[in-house]
């Protein structure tokens, strides 16, 4: 299998293993339960009766608690597979994808700037000052105000840098997916990746 299926298959053994870790904390499927039921002490010659409960698709939880086991050791075999396939490339992986996601975040910011933009504003009377008049007393007068906004950036400059940006965010992501379809991992799935998980389950334990 390729990167790119091996992380697919990682994905599979933990939706596996959540499964059989809900499944071995439900009570119902480690346990069998048995009525007894007491008729001869209520009607005389009424028969005794045990009445075995049973829950549907419970699996023997030995054979469960095997395959909880078994997804551990495929899961490190996986790792070490994918870690193996990695090591094999010319360039780290793990830091170009974290890194690109911060260039396509930071492009992201950067477009929001490219929206702003100077304007001006003229508040009519908006203003309020205090005089004293010819006989001496305070009065107040009102005056326009004029509110300027003024962006404190280039935005051609940033027009600049998002170009930029995403220029190597494409070819970064090109080369992360040339990196996950071409690149092998020695490793071979143990059961079919596309089955539910009730089902890879119950073929194990039929074996």
């Amino acid at each position: 299998m390729n990167l790119k299926e091996a992380f697919q298959a990682q994905n599979k053994i933990e939706k596996l293993f959540d499964f059989v870790s809900g499944y071995l904390d439900d009570e119902k499927n480690l346990t069998s339960v048995t009525e007894k039921h007491f008729r001869s002490k209520a009607a005389e010659g009424q028969p005794d009766e045990n009445i075995n409960i049973v829950v549907d698709n419970k699996f023997p939880p030995d054979k469960v608690i095997e395959f909880y086991l078994r997804l551990i050791d495929e899961r490190e075999k996986l790792a070490r597979a994918i870690h193996a396939a990695k090591k094999s490339l010319k360039f780290d992986l793990d830091s170009a994808v974290d890194v690109n996601k911060k260039r396509h975040a930071a492009c992201e910011t950067l477009r929001g700037l490219r929206q702003f933009q100077s304007s001006g504003l003229l508040q009519k009377n908006a203003g309020v000052g205090y005089v004293f008049n010819k006989e001496g007393n305070q009065t107040t007068y009102r005056y326009d105000i004029e509110r300027v906004t003024t962006i404190d950036f280039d935005r051609n400059r940033v027009r600049k840098l998002i170009k930029k940006l995403q220029t190597t965010a494409d070819k970064v992501s090109n080369d992360i997916d040339a990196a996950l379809i071409e690149t092998k991992v020695d490793y071979k799935l143990p059961f079919d990746a596309h089955a539910g998980a009730l089902e890879i389950l119950e073929e194990f334990v039929s074996k």
